[in-house]
């Protein structure tokens, strides 16, 4: 066995340690004898005699068998100890300075997919509390907007976030989420971008011109009715106050009677809402009405359920599900059998051409999906099966991502699928499944019945006269089709008192914003995944605490390839906590190398 002057040191440490301890238990005549070798051991690596080093290392060895042995007890000690060390520098670190960080699920494609491993920064915005909500330091003017942010989700109102840190540390998980906008912002939504003013009352220009917010696209909500809470029954023939919640906060009360009508309307009027918030309903609320759910429905479909809205005889239609109000409230069960309040809305249907279909498939995403004897489902969950749909794709793991399908491996690296491969045969009935089924993967969302809850996750809007789906122009605005839709929304506005779903151009100035805006509350943030129709973000569990953020990633270290390094997100300079946590860091290091220097330095102390 080799034996370095490294090695040798290593061994005189140890034995040194155990010796002291054990001191007592060895007889006189050999104490002296040890206390010599290791003096002796100790001369020898200093002076890096390797020869004479060795033979005393060996001599030592023979001694330790005999008087050193370490009891059961001893040994279950010496690896508590160690351990606990271990795990309590781990946590100060990962906690204050940097950690890693694996990526969980899709909410943040394409710029971050499942199984990518992170270096996160600790220190960008300031010097966290270690295993505590908080900062020693904050310094939000390092906090910019698109920025990608980790933060606990800690007294936030997320389910099953619990977690256990080294399986034995209680705490609470870590979401990753864009940055989008500060305490005191108030944004608007409108043709898939954000529109905002800052609390200065001044324009947010990085919504017009950073890359992150123009090439991303943003919609408001998840769902159009969002959480609803019942209070308890006060009155005679009075059911229920219903509060109704967007961004996990209470917007609207609507006292309820036994038939379904609200007896009063109350929209809140602290944040999210600017002081000037004037809506005349539901669908004003920062910028909804400019957006709808929608699903491709076949002709069948469209003669059973909207009989009065068809336009011409063809075989497919996208369903347009928009303006949601509170005018009218049914109160039903869902398919859980739960009691939920169910908006009133308002229905349009553009017939489909196949080359509708076709540039549809063409900008196809979906979520991370599994196929096996060609049934699909949605990666790392377990749906039932007949609740799946059915394809002819080869056993395997994939994902679309604006048209370009992935064969995914088992350590999340993606390659590209070439063209002859099965799953980019384009059939109208795959094209419908993929676009209605490709988030959610359950056919519950594919049903077709009148005030339905469950929509897929697939959003439609106007942008410079065209309709957008899955963030391209699907149906440009000198298509014919597009213009006979937009005359037939008019005629149907005047017939039958309708709101159509047609392009707007709003003025979106600062008094506008004021009046319909959605406005962040002090010491708050508002963060969105990137995937908006995959992502549980504030839309679901609300604004993001200042005391809750924790720092930001700095690059991608796996999978390796072309997204290796650098994230999507602005550049940052160095920023002081950075250099103060690292200087204590180092210090630190330094003091303990100059400590066990010293400690093992010639003569040893007994």
């Amino acid at each position: 066995m080799k034996y370095s002057i490294r090695k040798c040191k290593k061994k005189l440490r140890h034995v040194y340690k155990w010796y002291k301890k054990k001191k007592k238990t060895i007889p006189d005549n050999e104490k002296k004898n040890f206390e010599n070798i290791l003096n002796s051991l100790s001369q020898s690596i200093a002076k890096k005699d390797k020869e004479k080093s060795k033979k005393l290392t060996l001599e030592l060895e023979k001694l330790s068998q005999k008087f050193l042995k370490k009891t059961a007890l001893d040994k279950f000690i010496d690896a508590f100890i160690s351990i606990t060390i271990a795990i309590i520098i781990a946590i100060i670190i990962r906690q204050t300075w940097f950690e890693n960080y694996t990526i969980p699920t899709g909410s943040m494609r394409p710029t971050l997919k499942e199984k990518d491993f992170l270096i996160v920064s600790k220190t960008s915005f300031g010097i966290n509390k270690p295993t505590r909500q908080g900062h020693i330091y904050f310094n939000p003017s390092l906090i910019k907007r698109g920025d990608i942010v980790i933060f606990t989700t800690a007294n936030m109102d997320v389910e099953n976030n619990d977690y256990m840190y080294f399986f034995i540390i209680p705490g609470k998980k870590q979401f990753i989420k864009r940055l989008i906008a500060k305490p005191g912002d108030i944004i608007y939504f409108y043709g898939g971008k954000i529109y905002g003013i800052d609390k200065d009352g001044k324009e947010i220009k990085e919504f017009k011109n950073d890359k992150w917010f123009t090439k991303i696209e943003h919609i408001p909500f998840i769902r159009f009715e969002g959480k609803n809470l019942f209070l308890d029954k006060k009155q005679v023939g009075i059911i229920s106050n219903l509060i109704i919640s967007q961004m996990n906060t209470p917007i609207a009360k609507l006292t309820l009677s036994a038939s379904g009508n609200y007896g009063k309307l109350l929209f809140n009027k602290n944040p999210p809402f600017p002081k000037n918030f004037s809506p005349s309903d539901y669908f004003d609320i920062w910028g909804f009405k400019n957006y709808a759910t929608t699903r491709i429905v076949t002709k069948q479909q469209v003669k059973k359920f909207y009989p009065d809205l068809i336009y011409k005889n063809a075989e497919y239609y996208l369903e347009l599900t928009h303006h949601p109000s509170i005018k009218k409230i049914i109160l039903e069960k869902d398919f859980f059998g739960r009691l939920k309040p169910n908006l009133s809305y308002y229905t349009s249907l553009i017939p489909l051409s196949d080359k509708n279909l076709t540039d549809i498939f063409n900008n196809l995403y979906t979520c991370r999906f599994t196929v096996k004897n060609n049934i699909l489902k949605r990666a790392g969950t377990n749906n039932i099966e007949n609740y799946l749909p059915k394809l002819q794709i080869p056993n395997g793991c994939y994902e679309f991502q604006k048209g370009v399908a992935y064969k995914v491996d088992l350590l999340g690296i993606t390659k590209k699928i070439k063209k002859d491969h099965p799953i980019y045969k384009k059939e109208n009935k795959k094209i419908v499944l993929l676009y209605n089924l490709g988030i959610e993967m359950n056919t519950l969302f594919s049903t077709i019945e009148k005030n339905q809850n469950l929509r897929p996750s697939r959003y439609g809007y106007f942008l410079n006269g065209s309709l957008y789906l899955m963030g391209a122009p699907i149906i440009k605005k000198e298509d014919f089709t597009l213009k006979e839709f937009i005359k037939n929304e008019e005629k149907r506005k005047k017939e039958e008192a309708s709101i159509p779903f047609i392009p707007e151009d709003l003025e979106i100035n600062k008094e506008f914003i004021l009046k319909y805006g959605l406005k962040i509350p002090e010491n708050h943030y508002l963060v969105l995944g990137d995937n908006h129709a995959m992502s549980a973000d504030s839309r679901e569990f609300g604004f993001v605490p200042q005391e809750n953020l924790r720092g930001r990633p700095l690059f991608i270290y796996w999978p390796i390839g072309s997204r290796f390094g650098k994230i999507f997100q602005p550049m940052h300079q160095l920023s002081s906590s950075s250099i103060i946590v690292s200087f204590i860091v180092l210090s630190c290091a330094l003091g303990w190398m100059i400590y066990l220097k010293k400690k093992y330095s010639y003569p040893l102390k007994f």
